[in-house]
C-alpha cells in the first residue's frame, strides 16, 4: 500500500501550493460587527467570511466578530448562520480603518422551529447527518429508520468505553465482545461488527478508545445499497463519525478513576494553523489502564487522532483523519455455552463456575494490537448545487489474540484448550460521490452517484491446542501452563500461516425525488462485484478460490409528511448481499441475499422538545448456505431465515434542562430452513425484548447552574446461547446513573454503572462487570 500513501501524500503537498492569491491592494483595514438573532439574543459562532478572499471569523459568544488584514475597497461580507438565510452586505474597507457591520437575523417560522431544534436537542441526539443517506437529507425526509447517540449524550453518561457508548444508541441493548475480543453489536436478530467510520469501511475488528467519537449512527436494515456488502450485516450497521477541526482555540484534557485499577487520560485540542483560519487542526488522545474484577486479566490502551482540514479556496477543501490505537491484552477466556447441555445445564446460570474466575491467565501475554486508519476527502464544488466528495480509506491492523477455550469433560470437570492468533490485514478503499439536485418543473431530484474500489489483503497466522490441561472447576484452578505449551513440540508441529485476498468494485445511483413539499419518493440501485482470490497456506498446495460475482442491491422508499414538518409516514424495501467462503469440498456459492420490508412513523413536535421513530421491519434473508444433510463436509444454498419485529426511539427535553433519550425492540427471528434440528428455532444472542433509557436534568438558573444528575437501564429479555437452542443465557436490567457539575472552566462527573451489582452474561457466557465507581474531571482551556 506504499504507493497508496505516496499519492495521498503528492496530492497533500499540491493541495498545501494551491493558494487562491487575494485581491492585490495596498493597503488593509478590519472589518468588525456584532450579530443578533431576531429576538435580540446575540448569535453565537456564525460564520462570517468576506467573499473572494479567504478572511473569514465566528462570531463570540456575545456576537461580535473581528476580521484584520482585509485588503481596502470593497468588500462583500457573507454572514451565516444553520437555520437562517445566509445575508450578504456591502462594506467599504478603508486603508488603517474599521467597517462596522451589524446584523440582525430574521427568520421564517419554518427557520425559526430548526433553529429551535438544534438549540434544544443538538446536544444529545441531533439526527441530521451526512452519511446515513450520503446526501443533505433531513430526517423527516429519509424513507429509513436510524438512531443516533452524539458525544453530548456520551458525556452526561460519563462513558468510558466503546461498548457503553454503543449501547447509549436508543434501542441497543446488546452490544459486546466475543472471545477473541471482536467488537459486536446486536441489531434486529443479527450481529454487526464496527467496520464503518465516517461512511467508508476500514478493516477493524476491535472496538477503540471513544475519544474521538463524534456521534455513533445506527442505520437499521440490510443497508447493501449505499454500504456494500462488506462490513455490513442484514441487521444494520453502526457508523462512527469522528471528531472534525473547528474554526477555533479550543482544548480540554480529562482524568477518569474508577473501580478495579481502572485510570483514563484524555486530551482534545483544536486550533487554526493560519491567520484566516484555512488550515484548522484538532488532536484527540487518551490511554487507559483497566483491571479485572476476576483473579486475572486486564487491558491496556492508547489512541492518538489528529484531524486536519484546509479550504484551499471557496470551492475546493481537503480533510486528513488519522487513527491510530494500541491494545494490549492476556488471553480471553471462552466460556463453555456449547456442551452445557450434554452435562445436564439447560441454564446459564445454573452451571456451578466462580463469577469471579477468570480460569484464564495473565501469562497468556500478547503484543499490542496496533491499528492504523486513515481516512481522506476531497470536496470540490462543481457548481451552486454539485459536489464532487471522493473519500479515501486506508487501514492497517495488525490483531494480537489469544483464546483459552472451556469445555466440559463432566458436569463438575472442565478441559482448557489453546488458540492463538496473529492476524495482519490491509484494506484500501477509494470512494468518489457525486452529489447535486436539479428540477424538472416543480419537481426537485436531489441524485447521488458514486463508485467504490476495495481491496483486502489478509496474513493469518496461529495455531490450535486441545486438551492441555484438565480439572475439577469446583475444587481447584490449576495455573495453566501457556509457557510449556508454547516450548512443546506440538506447538510448532500446528503452527499455520496463511495468505487472503478480496476484492469489490460497486458503482451506486440514488435519487429522491420532490414531487412537493411533503411527499419524497427515494430509488437507489447498486451493482457490487466481489472476487475473492482463495487462501494459500505457506507450504502447502493453494486453497480454492472463493467467489468471483456479482449482483444488485435496490432499494424503494417513500415518505410523506401528514404534519408538514412535524409527522412523516414512511416505507422501504431494501436488499443486501453476503458473499460466501467455499465449502471444504472447494464448492462455490451465489451471495445470500436479505431483503427488508419496513414501515413507520417519524414524529418532530412542539419545536423539536420530542422527537420519535416507530417502525415495523420484515427481514427474509435466502440462499443461506447450510450444512449438507448428507455429508458435513459439503454445502447446500437453499437456507432461509426470518427476523420481524419493532423499534422505537424516543428523544425529548419537554422543559429545559430535562433530556431523555429511549429506546425499545422487539424482534421474532427464526430459521425457517437450516440444518437439521435448527428449523423453527431462535438464532443464538437474539431477545425477545430489548431496550434503553436515560432521564437527566441539568439546573439551568441559580448559584447551582450546571449541576445535573442523569439515571437509566439497559434491558434485555433472556436469550438462547446456541442457534440450538439448548441453554438459555438470563436477561437483566442493569441501572447506571451519573451525577456531574458543569462549569465554564471544568466538568466534574461521578458516576455508578451497574447500582444493583448485578451478576449477568453476555451472548457468549461471558461474566460482564459487577458495580463499578467512577470519578472523571475534565479541565477546559
Amino acid at each position: 500500500m506504499k504507493k497508496h500513501f505516496i499519492l495521498l501524500v503528492c496530492l497533500l503537498g499540491m493541495l498545501n501550493m494551491a493558494v487562491v492569491a487575494e485581491d492585490g491592494s495596498a493597503g488593509t483595514g478590519v472589518i468588525s460587527g456584532v450579530i443578533t438573532t431576531s429576538d435580540g439574543q446575540p448569535a453565537v459562532s456564525v460564520a462570517v467570511e468576506v467573499e473572494g478572499l479567504r478572511k473569514n471569523a465566528i462570531s463570540n459568544d456575545k456576537g461580535h466578530f473581528l476580521i484584520k488584514n482585509v485588503p481596502s475597497g470593497p468588500r462583500r461580507v457573507r454572514i451565516s448562520l444553520l437555520g437562517y438565510e445566509t445575508v450578504i452586505r456591502e462594506v467599504t474597507v478603508e486603508d488603517g480603518a474599521t467597517a462596522t457591520v451589524n446584523i440582525q437575523l430574521e427568520v421564517s417560522q419554518t427557520q425559526l422551529k430548526e433553529v429551535i431544534v438544534l438549540g434544544q436537542r443538538n446536544r444529545i441526539a441531533d439526527k441530521n447527518s451526512a452519511y446515513v443517506a450520503r446526501m443533505d437529507l433531513e430526517n423527516l425526509e429519509n424513507p429509513q429508520s436510524y438512531s443516533v447517540a452524539t458525544k453530548e449524550l456520551l458525556l452526561e453518561k460519563n462513558v468510558q468505553d466503546y461498548q457503553t457508548a454503543v449501547r447509549s444508541i436508543p434501542g441497543i441493548a446488546l452490544s459486546t465482545e466475543s472471545y477473541q475480543g471482536i467488537a459486536e453489536v446486536t441489531m434486529r436478530g443479527f450481529t454487526s461488527t464496527p467496520y464503518i467510520r465516517n461512511g467508508i469501511y476500514f478493516m477493524n475488528l476491535i472496538s477503540a478508545d471513544p475519544v474521538n467519537v463524534e456521534r455513533l449512527e445506527a442505520v437499521k436494515g440490510p443497508a447493501g445499497t449505499l454500504y456494500g456488502s462488506q462490513g455490513v450485516s442484514y441487521g444494520g450497521l453502526v457508523n462512527k463519525v469522528t471528531k472534525k477541526p473547528l474554526k477555533r482555540h479550543m482544548g480540554e484534557v480529562g482524568l477518569s478513576i474508577g473501580s478495579y485499577a481502572f485510570s483514563r487520560l484524555t486530551a482534545d485540542v483544536n486550533t487554526p494553523l493560519n491567520e484566516d483560519q484555512s488550515a484548522l487542526l484538532r488532536v484527540n488522545a487518551a490511554a487507559s489502564r483497566q483491571g479485572s474484577f476476576q483473579d486475572a486479566g486486564f487491558l491496556r490502551s492508547f489512541m492518538l487522532a489528529p484531524s486536519l482540514s484546509y479550504q484551499a479556496n471557496d470551492r475546493f477543501e481537503i480533510l486528513l483523519d488519522v487513527e491510530v490505537s494500541s491494545i494490549n491484552r492476556p488471553a480471553l477466556t471462552s466460556y463453555p455455552v456449547y456442551g452445557a447441555s450434554a452435562m445436564g445445564y439447560d441454564r446459564y446460570d445454573k452451571i456451578p463456575l466462580d463469577y469471579f474466575k477468570s480460569y484464564g491467565t495473565n501469562r497468556a501475554d500478547y503484543p499490542p494490537s496496533i491499528t492504523a486508519n486513515v481516512f481522506g476527502q476531497l470536496n470540490y464544488k462543481l457548481g451552486k448545487n454539485w459536489t464532487l466528495s471522493t473519500n479515501i480509506a486506508y487501514a492497517d491492523f495488525g490483531f494480537n489474540s489469544g483464546t483459552i477455550g472451556l469445555a466440559f469433560a463432566a458436569p463438575d470437570t472442565l478441559v482448557r484448550d489453546l488458540y492463538d492468533f496473529y492476524w495482519d490485514y490491509s484494506s484500501f478503499e477509494i470512494q468518489p460521490n457525486l452529489t447535486g439536485e436539479f428540477h424538472i418543473g416543480s419537481v426537485k431530484n436531489r441524485v447521488l452517484a458514486g463508485l467504490d474500489y476495495q481491496n483486502i489483503k489478509t496474513v493469518a497466522t496461529g495455531y490450535y491446542l486441545g486438551g492441555v490441561d484438565k480439572f475439577n472447576f469446583t475444587d481447584s484452578d490449576p495455573l495453566f501452563p501457556v509457557k510449556t505449551v508454547r516450548a512443546s513440540q506440538a506447538y510448532s508441529d500446528v503452527y499455520y500461516e496463511a495468505d487472503f485476498k478480496q476484492k469489490a468494485y460497486a458503482a451506486y445511483i440514488s435519487d429522491v425525488i420532490s414531487f412537493t413539499g411533503r411527499l419524497n419518493l427515494l430509488l437507489s440501485l447498486r451493482y457490487d462485484r466481489y472476487e475473492d482470490g482463495g487462501y494459500q497456506y505457506r507450504g502447502a498446495p493453494a486453497g480454492p478460490t472463493g467467489p468471483s460475482d456479482g449482483a444488485f442491491a435496490p432499494k424503494l422508499g417513500v415518505a410523506y409528511q401528514v404534519l408538514k414538518d412535524k409527522m412523516t409516514l414512511f416505507a422501504n424495501y431494501m436488499q443486501g448481499i453476503k458473499y460466501v467462503a467455499p465449502d471444504l469440498m472447494g464448492n462455490v456459492f451465489k451471495p445470500e441475499r436479505a431483503s427488508q420490508l419496513e414501515g413507520g412513523v417519524k414524529i418532530d413536535l412542539i419545536s423539536g422538545k420530542l422527537s420519535s421513530t416507530i417502525s415495523y421491519y420484515d427481514i427474509e434473508v435466502r440462499d443461506k448456505v447450510r450444512p449438507s444433510p448428507g455429508n458435513p463436509n459439503i454445502s447446500v444454498q437453499d437456507g432461509t431465515q426470518e427476523s420481524k419485529g419493532v423499534d422505537v426511539d424516543i428523544i425529548a427535553s419537554p422543559v429545559a434542562g430535562l433530556n431523555i433519550v429511549a429506546g425499545y425492540a422487539y424482534n421474532d427471528s427464526k430459521f425457517k430452513k437450516d440444518a437439521a434440528g435448527k428449523e423453527g428455532k431462535r438464532p443464538y444472542g437474539t431477545p425477545l425484548n430489548s431496550g434503553n433509557i436515560w432521564v437527566s436534568y441539568t439546573v439551568q438558573q441559580s448559584a447551582v447552574k450546571g449541576l445535573g444528575i442523569g439515571a437509566g437501564a439497559v434491558y434485555s429479555d433472556e436469550y438462547f446461547g446456541t442457534d440450538d437452542n439448548d441453554i438459555v443465557i438470563p436477561g437483566f436490567a442493569v441501572f447506571n446513573a451519573n451525577l456531574f457539575y458543569n462549569l465554564p472552566k471544568c466538568r466534574i462527573a461521578l458516576s455508578m454503572d451497574n447500582i444493583t451489582d448485578k451478576r449477568y452474561w453476555n451472548i457468549y457466557g461471558t461474566p460482564q462487570m459487577p458495580r463499578r465507581l467512577t470519578g472523571s474531571v475534565t479541565f477546559r482551556f
